[in-house]
């Protein structure tokens, strides 16, 4: 699977950047953006960085419907998507809401925890924003039903899980 670089989607520059190691990397946290599938990572940038301030896109990857990947912050640098939470997690987030999300965007997901399982040389935990924090509703009950059944390759009956 190829992950869409930043120059290849046309990401702007971050203002900063903040470097993690693969030592302090547990968990592997699956967000939604919560807004239309149709959205293009280059608006959720610029909604991250206008309008909520940051100094660049929320998290480390993106998976959109089709099963693309989008390498936003990357792997080594922290995200913004978990309050307190960023430097021990990699953020994935899959663009759209609950009722949007496609087996091709959990596949691309799950090869992308694949992934970076290999590059730590380690298990990173399967998580959720809402398993870390409570305090929302993201990534909605498709995703969060998906990650606590351990992400499965098999999503064919994924009506069965809500």
């Amino acid at each position: 699977m190829k992950i869409i670089t930043r120059a290849e989607w046309g990401a702007r520059p971050p203002t900063k950047i903040v470097t993690v190691p693969w030592y302090k990397r547990t968990g592997f946290a699956v967000h939604y953006s919560g807004a239309n599938k149709l959205q293009t990572v280059r608006s959720i940038q610029n909604y991250c960085m206008d309008v909520r301030g940051f100094s660049d896109i929320d998290y480390n990857f993106l998976a959109d419907y089709k099963g693309n990947l989008y390498e936003g912050r990357g792997w080594m640098n922290r995200g913004s998507h978990i309050l307190d939470h960023n430097t021990e997690n990699i953020g994935v987030c899959a663009i759209g809401v609950d009722a949007d999300i496609t087996p091709v965007q959990m596949d691309a997901i799950r090869w992308l925890y694949d992934e970076a399982n290999r590059r730590k040389r380690g298990i990173l935990s399967k998580r959720t924003h809402r398993g870390v924090t409570g305090k929302t509703s993201c990534p909605g009950d498709r995703l969060a039903a998906w990650v606590a059944a351990g992400m499965p390759h098999d999503f064919l009956k994924m009506s069965d899980w809500k």
